[in-house]
C-alpha cells in the first residue's frame, strides 16, 4: 500500500491496495461503514473523495479528542494552581506578594507571623506599600521608627478580625471587633466598601487559614484614655499612689498640672535638704552672724537674702521656666546635656523629689523639737 497526494483529498489510497485491504473491517472502519462497491475502483474521482474525506474526518477526530483532553489536563491544572493557592496561609501569601513589604516586616517585628501562620481563621485587611507610604508622609518619620513604636502591635491587629469574613458578610452600617479590642465601622456606598478610613480596593482572597482584603490606608487605632497609672511616676515600690484620687482616668491636664507640682516641690525640697547640711559649714560674705537651721529665714539680714531668693524664684517660674504643655511636666530644658528627659530619668529625678521632701520635712520636724540644724542632729 501507497500513500500519495491527490487533489481534492489529503490522503488517498492508491490501486496498489490488496483486494484484502479492501474487504477487511480495518477498511470498512476507515471509510466509515461504506459499501463494498465505492471501493471497487479507488481510482474514480467519487472514491477519491470518499475515502479522503474519512482519512480527514479521522484525522480531526484525533486531534479533537487530543484538544479536548488538553483542556481538561489544564482545566485540572488551573485548578490545582488555586487549590495550592488557597492552601497558602495569610502570612505566606503576603510574603509572596511584592505589594506588603513593610507590612510583613512589621508583622516580623510584631511577633505576629506565627499569628496569621496558625490554624485559626483571621480576616485581615492589608495595607500596601504605597498606603505605608501615606501614613509615614502623614506622620513624618521613616518605616524603621514606625516598625520600632511600641504600639506597632496595637497597630497591627486593629487590621485583623476573628473568623472569615466575605465581602458578601459585610454590610453598610455595621461594625467588626478588631484583635485590638476596638471596632472597625464599615460603609457600603457607590460600590465601594470602606473599613474605617480605608477603602477595600481587593476582596476575598482565600488562604488556608482566612481570607485577605486589601485596603488603600493604614488604620490606626482610637488613643486610650488617658490613664494616670501609666504614667511616669508610678513606679516601686508603691507603683500607683493617689489615695485621695486627685488624678482622674482622661484628665491628662490635671495630671500633668499635678505632677509639674510634685516635681517643683521636689526640686526645692532637694536643694533646701542639701542647704541644710551645707550652711552649717560655709556663710556668704556679709551673712557670717545669720545663725543655722530655721533662724536663718527669720534673722536679718537672712530674712532680705530670703525675700531676694523668694523674689527671683518667682520671676524665673512666671517668666523663664514656664511649663509648655507639648513638653513633659517639668520640662524646663537641659542646660547641662545629661539627657534628663527620657523616661529612666524623669523617673529618678521624680523618687529623688520625693526623698527630698520627706527629708526636709524631717530636718524642720527635728529642729523644731531640739532646736538643732541638720548636721548637729547628726551628732556634728
Amino acid at each position: 500500500m501507497a500513500l500519495q497526494s491527490a487533489p481534492g483529498s489529503v490522503f488517498v489510497l492508491a490501486n496498489s491496495a490488496p483486494s484484502a485491504f479492501r474487504g477487511s473491517a480495518l477498511a470498512t472502519a476507515a471509510t466509515g461503514g461504506l459499501a463494498p462497491t465505492a471501493l471497487a475502483d479507488a481510482s474514480a474521482p467519487s472514491s477519491v473523495s470518499f475515502v479522503g474525506l474519512a482519512a480527514v474526518g479521522a484525522t480531526l477526530a484525533a486531534a479533537a479528542s487530543t484538544r479536548r483532553r488538553g483542556q481538561k489536563v489544564a482545566e485540572k491544572s488551573g485548578r490545582a494552581a488555586v487549590v495550592a493557592r488557597r492552601a497558602e496561609t495569610i502570612a505566606a501569601t503576603a510574603i509572596a506578594n511584592g505589594n506588603f513589604t513593610i507590612l510583613v516586616k512589621a508583622l516580623q517585628k510584631a511577633g505576629l507571623v506565627a499569628t496569621v501562620s496558625g490554624k485559626s481563621p483571621y480576616t485581615v485587611f492589608a495595607p500596601t506599600d504605597a498606603a505605608f507610604a501615606d501614613l509615614l508622609k502623614e506622620l513624618g518619620c521613616s518605616a524603621e521608627q514606625l516598625l520600632a513604636n511600641p504600639d506597632l502591635k496595637s497597630i497591627l491587629l486593629y487590621h485583623v478580625v476573628g473568623g472569615s469574613t466575605m465581602s458578601s458578610s459585610l454590610k453598610d452600617n455595621m461594625k467588626v471587633t478588631t484583635a485590638q479590642g476596638g471596632q472597625l465601622a464599615v460603609q457600603i456606598a457607590g460600590g465601594k466598601v470602606k473599613v474605617g478610613r480605608a477603602t477595600v480596593t481587593a476582596a476575598d482572597i482565600e488562604c488556608s487559614n482566612g481570607v485577605i482584603h486589601v485596603i488603600d490606608k493604614v488604620l490606626l487605632p482610637p488613643a486610650a484614655p488617658f490613664d494616670p497609672a501609666q504614667q511616669v511616676g508610678a513606679g516601686a515600690p508603691l507603683g500607683y499612689f493617689d489615695p485621695l484620687g486627685f488624678s482622674k482616668k482622661g484628665d491628662k491636664a490635671g495630671f500633668n498640672n499635678l505632677q509639674a507640682s510634685e516635681i517643683k516641690h521636689g526640686r526645692v525640697a532637694m536643694m533646701a535638704a542639701l542647704g541644710a547640711v551645707v550652711q552649717h559649714y560655709v556663710k556668704f560674705p556679709g551673712f557670717e552672724d545669720v545663725p543655722s537651721g530655721l533662724g536663718a529665714v527669720t534673722t536679718a539680714p537672712g530674712t532680705y537674702g530670703f525675700a531676694a531668693l523668694f523674689l527671683v524664684s518667682g520671676v524665673l517660674e512666671l517668666a523663664i521656666w514656664t511649663q509648655n504643655d507639648k513638653k513633659e511636666p517639668g520640662n524646663f530644658g537641659d542646660p547641662a546635656g545629661l539627657n534628663m528627659y527620657n523616661p529612666e530619668m524623669r523617673q529618678k529625678e521624680i523618687n529623688n523629689g520625693r526623698m527630698g521632701m520627706f527629708s526636709v520635712i524631717g530636718i524642720i520636724g527635728a529642729e523644731v523639737l531640739t532646736g538643732k540644724d541638720g548636721m548637729n542632729q547628726l551628732g556634728f
